[in-house]
């Protein structure tokens, strides 16, 4: 108490309440292969724009590019790229007189690619011009549907998708080539020609050039030399310990982990998928939304799932991740072409979309928060009898449905564990607990009285009052949808005298409308009916 001593007026502030923040829900990290950027530092993205100045273009193969472009599309603000040091991983490279070609992307995949320079016109197999053209093709007689390789499958789904078909290069051959690029109207190889190249390709980064113009290929030269990278994901994920405010997770590149005969390493990235599950359970404020391998059949998806795929493939159990299958397709805004990619980076941006619009207890899925405006198709079309294999198994489908186009057409975690079966739940109890956590600091070291347990029980339940009111728990009352206990009957004097204050909390979460059950019966008219 304040002594004053002489008369007159003062002015004393009184403390009033204070509120529980909500935390953020949306702001997504994305860890994986970039073209460039600083290893193994979480960086801060607020557009597309600031990807590409901080990390790059769209590279094939490379995930990250896609997946962060797809959820500023629809509906993220805010997110975190942490680029993966692809350690001994190569990419594939030749060269054209002095110019240097290099594949996107680190891998094997781009061995399997060539460039072609003819003429600037239609007299291609005459004498070099002054102007030229160069082609990103691809050997028709390796793409197959029946490849066994990651790489294969995607440039066979690629080439069908798009409408590919074959031409003689030169024209005058007998060989023939997809054409997956082309850039025309060059004169020279130099720092312009670089540029259009690398902000405009998704197969090819151009290196040193020597200014030349370089000549024809005759039979389009092929890139040689890439080597698949180190699974550095780890690492770089262990670096969002120290990164305050996020909420989502996406590890897309652990969908393009490749044995060394470029065939997916399921073992490996069920074991990558565990390892970011571990980290979001470790921090309580991540949750994960998982890419699966690609080119997976319902079946082969569940049993990769339960751990029975592969040889040492651990099963997928917690409540703080989901899973979606199939992979999606895309439209490259640079090219115009339709790229697969797995479907995380469209997922999170519903997450965030719906997040803003209704509140993190609405589930992201459905034919209005769950549509995907930019995903022009589905990797697989999914029935009826697909789904019953995937939703017992926590394994979200993405659909396309008749009259919506695609859509999230799941909310559950990939948790065994029916108390955390949903998403929304989940989501929800992670909001809660972290807002609580953040606000509640000012509460460390103070006098563990009656006044105390006041003021937080005050403070708690007028937080979670606006939460219910919002729509975010059940009940019919604030009653019914929670309860505050700070007291003396969770706080003896046993516990109060070793520092501890407990605050018993109850929330009653709403559970989305999973199964929707019309019931519908004949009315028959009786002798009473006026008929």
């Amino acid at each position: 108490m304040v002594n004053y001593l002489h008369p007159g007026v003062f002015i004393q502030e009184v403390p009033s309440a204070r509120s529980i923040q909500g935390v953020s829900t949306s702001v997504a990290a994305f860890v994986g292969l970039t073209e460039k950027g600083p290893t193994n530092v979480p960086t801060l993205l607020t557009s597309w724009n600031a990807y590409v100045r901080q990390f790059g273009s769209f590279a094939w193969s490379s995930f990250v590019s896609w997946a962060v472009y797809e959820f500023f599309l629809e509906g993220g603000t805010a997110c975190y790229v942490v680029r993966s040091d692809p350690g001994n991983g190569k990419a594939a490279t030749t060269t054209l007189g002095g110019t240097q070609i290099n594949a996107a992307s680190p891998g094997t995949w781009g061995n399997g690619i060539c460039v072609s320079i003819t003429n600037g016109s239609s007299t291609s197999g005459t004498a070099p011009t002054p102007v030229f053209t160069l082609q990103v093709v691809v050997d028709s007689s390796t793409v197959s549907t029946s490849s066994t390789t990651l790489s294969g499958q995607m440039m066979a789904n690629f080439v069908i998708q798009n409408g590919l078909t074959p031409v003689a290069i030169p024209s005058t051959g007998t060989k023939t080539y997809y054409v997956l690029e082309t850039f025309s109207g060059f004169t020279l190889a130099n720092a312009s020609f670089a540029d259009r190249i690398n902000s405009n390709s998704m197969f090819l980064r151009v290196g040193a050039v020597d200014g030349a113009r370089p000549s024809n290929t005759g039979s389009p030269k092929p890139l040689t030399g890439g080597v698949g990278w180190d699974n550095t994901l780890p690492a770089a994920l262990n670096t969002l310990k120290t990164v305050q405010g996020l909420s989502l997770l996406a590890v897309p590149d652990t969908a393009g982990l490749v044995t060394g005969a470029g065939i997916s390493d399921t073992a490996t990235q069920a074991a990558q998928i565990n390892t970011g599950l571990q980290l979001c359970e470790t921090l309580q404020s991540l949750f994960y939304v998982i890419d699966p391998p690609g080119g997976m059949s319902v079946q082969d998806i569940v049993s990769f799932k339960s751990g029975t795929l592969a040889t040492n493939s651990p099963a997928i159990n917690s409540s703080y991740g989901a899973m979606y299958y199939p992979w999606v397709w895309i439209t490259n805004p640079l090219v115009n072409l339709r790229v697969p990619i797995p479907a995380s980076g469209p997922v999170l941006g519903r997450y965030a979309h719906t997040d803003g619009n209704v509140g993190v207890f609405k589930s992201p899925a459905g034919v209005n928060d769950g549509a995907m405006l930019s995903v022009v198709s589905v990797a697989q079309t999914l029935s009826d009898s697909d789904q019953d294999q995937l939703n017992p198994n926590g394994i979200d489908a993405v659909r396309n449905l008749i009259n919506y186009g695609n859509v999230i057409w799941g909310a559950r975690t990939v948790s065994q564990d029916t108390q955390w079966t949903y998403v929304s739940v989940r989501r929800l109890f992670i909001y809660v607990e972290q807002s609580l956590k953040n606000s509640l600091q000012w509460v460390v070291f103070e006098s563990n009285d009656q006044a105390l347990w006041s003021s937080v029980s005050r403070d708690i339940s007028a937080f979670l009052t606006t939460l219910w009111q919002q729509g975010g728990l059940f009940g019919a009352s604030a009653a019914e949808a929670f309860f505050v206990i700070c007291d003396a009957s969770n706080n003896p004097a046993a516990t109060r005298s070793q520092g501890y204050l407990y605050i018993d909390i109850g929330l009653a979460p709403v559970y989305p409308a999973e199964f929707v059950v019309i019931r519908i019966s004949q009315k028959t008219a009786g002798p009473d009916s006026g008929n």
